[in-house]
């Protein structure tokens, strides 16, 4: 199966979870989601600045995460 193939069935698998979940279940999904994005954002971050102790890797992280907010508010 072709790469487009294979991330439309991804994508309808997604779809079709989402829709079976009860109300609760979408609202914990949320923050679920936020705090799986925060953990790549680290880990790109830890493989972009590999000498970053987990102190200096938050600090990066808060400032691009504020960054992205002014984006969003502009």
């Amino acid at each position: 199966m072709e790469i487009r193939g294979l991330a439309d069935a991804r994508f309808a698998e997604a779809v079709a979870r989402a829709r079976a979940m009860d109300p609760g279940e979408k609202l914990l999904e949320g923050p679920r989601l936020f705090a799986r994005a925060v953990r790549l954002m680290a880990d790109g971050i830890r493989h972009e600045c590999p000498d970053l102790d987990d102190a200096a890797v938050l600090a990066l992280l808060t400032e691009r995460l504020q960054r992205l907010r002014q984006l969003e508010q502009s």
